[in-house]
C-alpha cells in the first residue's frame, strides 16, 4: 500500500507541486488583494473626509467674505458720499438761490461722479475682498494639519493686519478714484448744456464715453486697482520679524493675484455690467412720469437760462403727455425709452440718486449681485483651493 502510494505521489510530483504553487499564489495574492483593497477603503475615507472638512471650511469662507462685503459697503457709500458731496448742491437749489446756473453745472458733474464712482468701487471692494480672505482662508486650512511651530502659520495680529489693507481703500484709495472719476466726467459731460434734451441711448452713450476716458487712464482702476486698495509702499509692519516676513509675503501674493490677466479681465466686465445696470435703472425713469417726481425747482427766467424743468411741459415736446407703465394717456399704447427725452437738467436728480445705496438694513441690489456672482465665487474657490495646498 506504502509502496503504491509512494509511486502515486512520484508519478504526479509535478502535478502537485504546481497545485501547490498555484493554491499558494492565490492565497497569497487574495491576501495582497484584500490588503490593498483596505489601504484603498482607508484612503478614500480619508479623502473624502478631508474634502468634507476643506468644502466646509470653504463654505465657511465663503459666508465670511459675502457677510463681510455686505456689511463694509454702507461705509463704502459713505466714504463716498463724503468725497463727493451733492447734498449741499441740493439744498442750495432747493433753498432757491438766486444763482442756480453754476449750481447746477456743478452738481451735473458731481452726481454723474457718483454714479460712476459706485460702480467701480463696489466692484473693487467685492474683488478685493473676495481675493483676501480665499487667500487667508487657504492659509489657515494648510495652517490645521501643520506644526504649530511651522513659519507660515498665521497669528491673530497677522490676520487682522492683512484683512485691515480694506481700510486702506476706505479712507485713501476712494479718494483717489473719485479724483480721477471726477476729472474724467469734467471732460465728457463739461460741454454738455443743461437744456440738451436726451433719451435713454443717449445717456447710455454717456455712461459708456465716461468708462472709455477712465479706461483710457494708466491708473484706470480696473488695470490698476492695488493702486487704490494697497498702501504704495506694499509693506505693512507686524510684531515680530517670522510675522512681518509672512505679512508681507501675503500681500505681495495679493498683489500678483490683483494684477492678474484674469482679475484685470473680471473687473473690466464687472465694471461694464455695472454701468448697464446703472442704464437700466435710468431707464424705469423714461418710461415712467418718475423725472417729474424727481426732478429739484430748476433755474428758471429769461432765455438764457435753461427753464423750468419741474413739470413736463407743450415747451418740452410737441404736446403735452402723461407716461404711465409704459403707456400713453391711458390708452395702452407702447412707448419705447428711445422715443423719450429729457433735459440733462431733469436727469441730474435721476443719476444723483443712484449713488445713495440703499442703507444698512437695505443692501444695494447691485452689490447682492456681485456678491452672488458666479465668475467671482470661482475667482475666490480658485484661490483658496491654491494656497490650501502645501
Amino acid at each position: 500500500m506504502f509502496s503504491r502510494v509512494k509511486g502515486f505521489l512520484s508519478r504526479h510530483r509535478r502535478k502537485f507541486i504546481v497545485t501547490g504553487v498555484v493554491v499558494g499564489g492565490l492565497v497569497l495574492a487574495s491576501r495582497y488583494a484584500q490588503r490593498k483593497f483596505r489601504e484603498w477603503q482607508e484612503r478614500e475615507t480619508r479623502e473624502f473626509l478631508e474634502r468634507t472638512r476643506r468644502q466646509q471650511h470653504f463654505e465657511s469662507t465663503e459666508r465670511t467674505c459675502n457677510q463681510t462685503i455686505l456689511s463694509l459697503s454702507p461705509k463704502l457709500i459713505e466714504a463716498i458720499a463724503k468725497g463727493v458731496d451733492t447734498e449741499e448742491l441740493v439744498k442750495q437749489l432747493r433753498s432757491g438761490h438766486p444763482n442756480k446756473l453754476p449750481i447746477w453745472e456743478e452738481l451735473k458733474v458731481l452726481a454723474f461722479t457718483k454714479a460712476s464712482v459706485v460702480v467701480y468701487a463696489y466692484a473693487m471692494l467685492v474683488v478685493m475682498l473676495r481675493v483676501q480672505l480665499n487667500l487667508i482662508g487657504g492659509y489657515m486650512y494648510r495652517q490645521l494639519n501643520e506644526d504649530e511651530t511651522d513659519s507660515s502659520n498665521i497669528s491673530n495680529v497677522v490676520q487682522e493686519k492683512y484683512l485691515s489693507l480694506v481700510h486702506h481703500f476706505l479712507s485713501n484709495g476712494i479718494n483717489g478714484l473719485i479724483a480721477l472719476v471726477q476729472s474724467k466726467v469734467q471732460f465728457v459731460m463739461g460741454g454738455i448744456p443743461l437744456k440738451r434734451r436726451l433719451n435713454l441711448n443717449d445717456t447710455e452713450q454717456l455712461f459708456w464715453a465716461l468708462q472709455a476716458a477712465v479706461g483710457s487712464d494708466k491708473k484706470d482702476p480696473a488695470k490698476n486697482i492695488t493702486i487704490y486698495v494697497l498702501p504704495s509702499d506694499s509693506t505693512v509692519a507686524a510684531s515680530s520679524s517670522s510675522e512681518e516676513n509672512l505679512l508681507n509675503t501675503m500681500i505681495l501674493e495679493t498683489t500678483d493675484i490683483l494684477e492678474s490677466e484674469e482679475v484685470i479681465s473680471l473687473l473690466s466686465s464687472l465694471v461694464s455690467q455695472g454701468f448697464s445696470g446703472v442704464v437700466d435703472r435710468v431707464s424705469e425713469y423714461f418710461i415712467s412720469n418718475e423725472p417729474n417726481k424727481a426732478a429739484l425747482n430748476a433755474p428758471s427766467g429769461n432765455k438764457e437760462n435753461i427753464g423750468d424743468i419741474g413739470t413736463i411741459s407743450k415747451n418740452d415736446s410737441e404736446t403735452p403727455i402723461e407716461i404711465k407703465n409704459g403707456h400713453v394717456n391711458g390708452i395702452g399704447t407702447f412707448i419705447h425709452p428711445n422715443s423719450i427725452d429729457m433735459a440733462m437738467a431733469k436727469l441730474i436728480p435721476i443719476v444723483n440718486g443712484l449713488g445713495h445705496g440703499c442703507g444698512q438694513n437695505s443692501p444695494d441690489p447691485w452689490i447682492q449681485q456681485l456678491v452672488l456672482d458666479d465668475r467671482i465665487k470661482l475667482l475666490g474657490a480658485n484661490i483658496y483651493e491654491a494656497f490650501g495646498h502645501k
